[in-house]
């Protein structure tokens, strides 16, 4: 496999990265129906397969995935609740590497069900809501239809998760021994407790106490954090949840070709209504477009340059590929390693580039030899330090997340990884 800053884990977690995700989890019914996605009232559907319950959610996909691209699944598999927080862990007993905090019930089936799949991939669940038994853990009907998929989802639990919930004192205790922090935010739409300022409060905080422990002088490696976001579908339409003042503490934001216009479409509409009139000079982006062509895109950059110079913009474009918006203009793009007709299952897809993505970015740092640990992402990781991504970096994780990607439609369910060896033939397809 083409080298990358990531490393399998091992014992010497100084040297190594921790991957904090916040995000949703969800309990899949999958369904493939024998037909179109619509279908008349009143009418029925033949399902092609039986209906199948699945782990899923953004957040617990994205781990699945990274698991599997970063370290090989222990067997340990151990509940443990710390006495001063008030979440639990279930823990797949991977040292540092990966860990999702979430919601589940975890006295319903679908609560068991993602807490024994975080056990067996290999990742630690916090469950930052041990006691809400009122509620069912999330679950979502998932119709697929012609290499297409539409949901229905029922939050449950994750409607009443909040970023106050997440204990950050533990969460930076789990990484004090690691080079990196990465904190994905996965699913942002998904949790109203996440909007209007909330999780900003949560990030900030993060971020304060990462720069703290950069100071000292006193001999050891500067930590780094990097920081990423996935909007997800907003199924309120409203397309807000005051996600423009979040940015400026994102690095990555990671949208599909729907997402990022309707996010573009939203703002600037709230904007004109604030302002009363459009300002001369700003960028316009036209509802309905269609023809994404340079010039769509190179506007769409300016416009999320606008709103957060530092931020980096990923747009997933299904089989066409991905490409990253920064400073007001394309950076990178990056077409599928190949084109799969009929994909068996779409869902999930995103997730799977994401994990891809920040793999190819060096989640786990290396020695370079000078006792320096560095990743290929930035000369500064931080967006609040200045940092700005390379191009080589961004097109390289680029590369890895349309391989992931790409493979994750062909297998059942979006928490299904595909073996190493079928990444690495894929990424073969960029050399050849």
């Amino acid at each position: 496999m083409e080298q990358a800053g990531i490393t399998e884990n091992n014992s010497n977690n100084d040297n190594k990265s921790s991957v904090i995700v916040l995000g949703d989890v969800f309990a899949d019914l999958v369904c493939h129906l024998d037909g179109s996605l619509s279908s008349e009232a009143g009418g029925d559907t033949r399902l092609v397969h039986p209906i199948t319950t699945m782990a899923g959610g953004s957040g617990l996909n994205t781990c699945t995935h990274l698991c599997s691209l970063m370290m090989a699944p222990t067997t340990t598999t151990t509940t443990t609740t710390t006495p001063s927080s008030k979440s639990s862990t279930y823990s797949g007993g991977g040292e540092g590497g990966v860990s999702l905090y979430t919601a589940v019930n975890e006295s319903d089936p679908y609560g068991t069900l993602v807490c024994n799949h975080a056990k067996q991939h290999g990742f630690d669940l916090h469950n930052c809501h041990p006691d809400a038994s009122n509620k069912s853990t999330g679950h979502c009907a998932v119709l697929v239809a012609n290499g297409e998929r539409s949901f229905l989802t029922h939050l449950g639990v994750m409607e009443t998760f909040e970023a106050k919930d997440i204990d950050t004192s533990q969460l930076l205790s789990r990484a004090s021994s690691s080079r990196q922090l990465y904190v994905h935010v996965a699913g942002y739409y998904n949790i109203p407790g996440f909007w209007n300022g909330q999780l900003k409060t949560t990030l900030q905080t993060i971020r304060t106490a990462m720069d703290h422990q950069q100071g000292g002088g006193d001999g050891k490696k500067k930590k780094k954090l990097v920081t990423s976001l996935l909007c997800q579908y907003d199924a309120t339409e409203a397309w807000d949840g005051q996600l423009m003042n979040l940015l400026p503490l994102v690095d990555y934001l990671f949208c599909n070709e729907v997402e990022v216009q309707k996010i573009a479409q939203a703002t600037k509409s709230r904007q004109a209504q604030q302002s009363e009139q459009q300002q001369q000079g700003e960028t316009m982006i036209t509802d309905g477009q269609e023809d994404y062509d340079e010039s769509y895109w190179t506007d769409m950059a300016t416009f999320f340059c606008q709103q957060s110079p530092s931020t980096c913009v990923i747009v997933t474009l299904g089989p066409k590929g991905a490409l990253a918006l920064h400073g007001g203009q394309i950076m990178a793009r990056q077409e599928a390693p190949t084109s799969v007709e009929n994909p068996l299952d779409p869902t999930g897809a995103g997730d799977a580039f994401i994990s891809g993505f920040l793999y190819g970015l060096g989640l786990d740092d290396h020695d370079n030899g000078d006792g320096d640990t560095s990743t290929t992402i930035t000369d500064n990781t931080s967006s609040s330090n200045g940092g700005l991504p390379r191009k080589e970096s961004v097109s390289q994780a680029l590369r890895y997340g349309c391989v992931v990607g790409t493979s994750c439609i062909s297998k059942m369910g979006a928490s299904n990884p595909a073996p190493r060896g079928e990444i690495e033939e894929l990424m073969k397809k960029y050399a050849s």
